[in-house]
């Protein structure tokens, strides 16, 4: 063999070697880019064996041209057989999305039975999907985005979003603060360790009848009381064990308020009684004020 075959075999081992020990580099994701207004998106999520894609709404401000800010996110989890799209046309969050506060995603259930409602399996719901993945996957996905900060997330939702909201803080480190309004968590939730310390502003009705406010089985599943469930969470955050009270006004509505300060890491845990109100407000002017409550409790955390 002469010396320049000789070469040529060293070469192209050297290359293979090269070759062999290369690795792709998987640690900065594929850039995905919103558009001014509503976007939708699909999350493919595999349900008793079978893929299903499941739609996610992400409101953006109306104008992003040329900015160059990272937004923070907040998720909204809807009612029982409900949807995302229905807080598409929510006039107090479009203001503060508008106002460039923070940008909206607004997922949807599942129903088992393909209809165009759905619902967050907490363990009695016409669902068997793994909710707290599909959120997973979510996230994943909003990684994506240049224009969301994903360090700076939280989430509400109502009833049985509410529900879901509570879960996910007890089985994930997604979020920095949540605000399940009109539901407690559920005994099993109760029962979990949260990953991480978080806010939380709970909402009740004094005389809901869906929800008890003092906790007990209903047809949705078994409740804490909506004082025992602040409780679990100040106490697994280390909060004061002063409660701090105030007598609120939001127009119409009397709200009772009770707040846990000085828990780990400066978070606070708020839950708030609506007198002689059932499940839900049923007044524009009422949520309105809630939602901003939200998002001012929310910026603080």
């Amino acid at each position: 063999m002469n010396t320049l075959t000789q070469t040529a075999i060293i070469l192209l081992f050297a290359s293979f070697i090269i070759s062999c020990n290369k690795k792709e580099d998987t640690t900065s994701p594929a850039t995905a880019q919103l558009v001014a207004g509503v976007n939708e998106i699909s999350i493919d999520q595999t349900i008793e064996g079978k893929t299903v894609s499941r739609k996610v709404y992400i409101k953006a401000p109306t104008d992003l041209s040329g900015s160059t800010q990272s937004y923070p996110v907040v998720f909204a989890f809807h009612g029982s057989g409900g949807s995302g799209m229905q807080y598409l046309s929510n006039t107090t969050l479009n203001q503060l999305i508008d106002g460039k506060e923070f940008i909206g995603v607004y997922p949807n259930g599942h129903a088992n039975d393909g209809s165009s409602g759905g619902y967050w399996n907490l363990g009695t719901e016409a669902t068997t999907a793994d909710d707290v993945e599909f959120v997973k996957l979510i996230v994943q996905q909003l990684a994506k985005y240049p224009e969301l900060d994903t360090s700076k997330m939280y989430a509400f939702g109502f009833s049985n979003g509410a529900g879901m909201v509570n879960l996910l803080g007890k089985s994930s480190d997604h979020f920095r603060a949540i605000a399940p309004l009109f539901s407690q968590q559920i005994i099993s939730t109760g029962n979990l360790t949260p990953a991480k310390t978080l806010s939380v502003f709970q909402v009740n009705g004094a005389v809901d009848n869906l929800v008890p406010v003092n906790g007990g089985t209903s047809k949705v599943g078994e409740f804490l009381s909506a004082e025992n469930s602040a409780l679990n969470w100040a106490k697994t955050f280390n909060c004061s064990t002063t409660v701090v009270q105030q007598d609120l006004v939001w127009k119409t509505a009397q709200v009772k308020s009770y707040s846990y300060a000085n828990c780990d890491s400066s978070h606070e845990v708020r839950y708030m009684v609506a007198l002689a109100t059932g499940h839900g407000f049923g007044n524009q002017e009422v949520d309105n004020i809630l939602f901003t409550e939200i998002w001012k409790f929310f910026q603080q955390h």
